[in-house]
């Protein structure tokens, strides 16, 4: 079964032994805990203090990820309790000096121009009675400018704007099209000196924190500790207590049952814990266990929703469905191939260091394998155009075979896909007039097919399979309308309902389009063989129009740049496509959604 069956955990026990028990489930690590009051404002308090903490010090270990280096620097001493203490620390000077570093480099900037005088002669000159001042105009200003009598004035700059000063006797000196600008705090020699002591700072502590970067295990391990501990804060402050008991509830997986109550026993804590199944009010949280080939498909599933404890996992119709429609939208057994090797790199390389990576590249293999298959099935190894073709299973080449093969192929895919979600519909449903809505659409949709199959393929009178196309079709349509009509709802008042029944009729047109949309398969294969195709193509032109001095490098550019930006451009759509078929036109027949993910309450041993 593919949601493993959940049954409910209640645990009673004397308050002063709540501590020593809920250490030991979280060391047991299979009760999924609910909780059973509110928080407590001690608890609450230390719980947002720990996550806190938790955000602070994972914002740590990204910005010490930055001064990895290859380089042997000498070892930190910082003590391990104070480590993120320390790091937090030197980021913060770090953060200063850069700031500093930025203001100067603008003040050098807007210093260049005025050359390097001393503000202290400035003010110097002023108390003898002369008064400096800089100005920046407007060039459409300045051609119209005309400078005041008794005051000596230079130009410095005229690129952008006008840069200038002016030498007076007069304090009350204003200029009107220009706008002053105050003295400078520092010479230009002044801020190109600082700026030297703040950059070698800046490299002093560069060399600090790629000391400390080898040491980023320590703060991980600070983080699962502190992630644990806010777990288990958690789970104190919603278990109910008063002064002499507590209580908790949750829930575990009846396979874990004998397990759990055996190390409950031999744990010799005074307990008292009892059992039972989920009552139909209450929604049990949800354990997928799939076999390896489903598990891979979980990941790009739980994106969209955790169905709900009681329905149907989709798992085993979008798995199979997703792999096939994929490997059909990529269609080429070159690039299954590339995406094969990618993907196995990726796992050797970084598998061991993501959480939950594993499991994507080996959804990434499985969707080049199916690309693989399918390519050689229609004879697509990177667009390239075989003279011998007799090997190929399904021949859609536009000049040798048949393209509308995998037209045909993509819509009977469709059939299959959508009967499949109304069947899933009517077993998951409690309601019988639901059951009937689904069963009728599922007939409409047998009855249309019937009768294109009978109009494309069997339209001659004298073909055996004729008059069964013809007649199947009508009954089943014929039946899929009624259903559709009497069944809009449960309601006993027979004029509304019919109404209702009317109208749904009308709705039955979006199933045309959910039907056509499989067409997408058919339009996202062949381009992306044409695509290759044409790469190849445009590569041969180079090779033959241009010497083979040019001709040659230029169609490896050809080929390498054209193939990696298709294959870039066939993965975004085969995966959003392929799951859209799933999640628009598949899931809105059964799928619901909402459910709660089995999370249990345990000791988190943290990843490198």
């Amino acid at each position: 079964m593919a949601i493993a069956k959940i049954i409910r955990v209640f645990i009673a026990g004397p308050v002063d032994r709540q501590a020593q028990t809920l250490r030991f489930l979280q060391q047991l690590g299979v009760l999924h805990v609910e909780p059973a009051s509110e928080q407590a404002v001690e608890f609450e308090q230390k719980y947002n203090d720990l996550l806190s903490r938790v955000k602070k010090i994972d914002q740590l270990i990204a910005s010490l990820k930055r001064f990895r280096s290859t380089e042997e620097f000498p070892f930190n001493p910082a003590p391990d309790d104070e480590l993120a203490a320390y790091v937090e620390g030197r980021l913060f000077e770090l953060q200063e000096l850069e700031s500093r570093q930025a203001a100067l480099k603008r003040l050098r900037e807007e210093l260049l121009p005025w050359g390097d005088f001393e503000p202290a002669q400035i003010s110097t000159l002023q108390e003898h009675g002369l008064v400096i001042q800089r100005y920046r105009m407007d060039k459409k200003n300045w051609e119209a400018f005309q400078p005041p009598e008794n005051v000596l004035l230079e130009v410095v700059s005229a690129k952008y704007e006008v840069l200038l000063f002016t030498v007076a006797q007069d304090d009350t000196l204003e200029i009107a099209q220009a706008n002053p600008l105050s003295l400078p705090e520092f010479s230009l020699s002044q801020t190109e000196a600082e700026l030297d002591r703040v950059g070698e700072k800046i490299k002093s502590l560069h060399d600090v924190l790629r000391s400390v970067a080898p040491r980023i295990d320590v703060l991980k391990e600070q983080l699962t500790e502190h992630l644990n501990e806010a777990s288990y804060t958690e789970s104190m402050a919603t278990a109910y207590k008063d002064t002499d008991l507590f209580a908790l509830q949750g829930w575990i997986p009846q396979s874990e049952r004998p397990t759990f109550q055996k190390k409950l026993e031999s744990a010799s804590l005074p307990l008292q814990v009892d059992f039972r199944d989920p009552v139909e009010t209450e929604e049990a949280p949800v354990l997928l266990r799939n076999n390896w080939f489903i598990q891979r498909i979980e990941p790009l599933l739980k994106l969209y929703g955790i169905p709900k404890y009681r329905h149907l996992d989709p798992s085993y119709l979008f798995a199979p469905f997703m792999v096939l429609f994929f490997g059909i939208c990529l269609s080429d057994a070159g690039y299954g191939v590339l995406l094969f090797v990618i993907a196995h790199w990726l796992g050797k390389k970084l598998g061991d260091k993501v959480e939950g990576l594993p499991l994507v590249i080996g959804l990434c293999k499985l969707f080049a394998l199916a690309a693989v298959v399918v390519g050689l099935s229609t004879g697509s190894i990177f667009g390239y155009s075989f003279q011998n073709r007799g090997w190929i299973l399904m021949d859609i080449d536009v000049d040798f075979g048949n393209p509308m093969l995998l037209f045909y192929l993509s819509l009977g895919l469709g059939v299959v896909h959508l009967s499949l979600s109304y069947v899933m519909g009517i077993l998951q449903t409690l309601y019988f007039h639901i059951k009937m809505q689904k069963l009728g659409l599922l007939f409409v949709l047998w009855g249309g097919v019937l009768l294109i199959v009978k109009a494309t393929w069997f339209a001659e009178p004298s073909s055996p399979l004729q008059a069964p196309a013809h007649f199947g079709g009508i009954i089943f349509l014929s039946a899929g309308l009624l259903l559709t009509l009497l069944f809009p709802n449960d309601s006993k008042k027979w004029g509304p309902r019919l109404g209702l029944g009317l109208w749904n009729i009308y709705g039955l047109t979006g199933l045309i389009g959910d039907f056509l949309s499989y067409a997408r398969l058919f339009g996202l294969g062949i381009a992306t063989s044409a695509i290759a195709s044409v790469m190849n193509q445009l590569a041969g032109m180079a090779v033959e129009s241009l010497n083979p001095v040019i001709g040659i490098p230029m169609a490896i550019i050809i080929i390498t740049v054209g193939h990696s930006f298709n294959l870039a451009l066939a993965l975004l759509g085969s995966t959003v496509h392929s799951a859209r078929l799933h999640f628009v036109e598949a899931f809105k027949n059964f799928f619901e959604g909402g459910g709660v993910e089995y999370k249990p309450f345990q000791i988190k041993r943290g990843s490198s």
